[in-house]
């Protein structure tokens, strides 16, 4: 089983691969994907630590939880960017169709 420090490093990975690739690209899904099942690994490695607390863990649980939270705005700022791409897609591909629709009534 992966150890905490790499799921992280994927975890960071993955996100800064998704902040970088366009919308339509079809390795999204399958980063999405994969970002998913990092959480859960890194959850449940959270957990462990977290059932039998000890005294020297509280500064690893600290910067995990500091981890967390970066993870999150992190997270945020892909999904509002890839809201952004999809909605700029959307627009560009009824602009198309109009211009479509005029081209066949001519």
């Amino acid at each position: 089983m992966q150890t905490l420090d790499e799921v992280n490093r994927a975890v960071s990975e993955t996100l800064a691969k998704l902040d970088s690739l366009p919308a339509e690209d079809e390795h999204t899904d399958e980063l999405v994907s994969n970002l998913q099942e990092l959480i859960g690994k890194r959850q449940l490695l959270l957990d462990v630590l977290l059932k039998a607390p000890k005294d020297e863990d509280r500064e690893l649980l600290e910067s995990q939880l500091k981890l967390t939270r970066e993870f999150e705005v992190l997270a945020k700022s892909v999904l509002q960017h890839r809201q952004e791409l999809l909605h700029i897609g959307r627009k560009n591909k009824r602009q198309v169709n109009v211009y479509k629709s005029i081209d066949s009534n001519r």
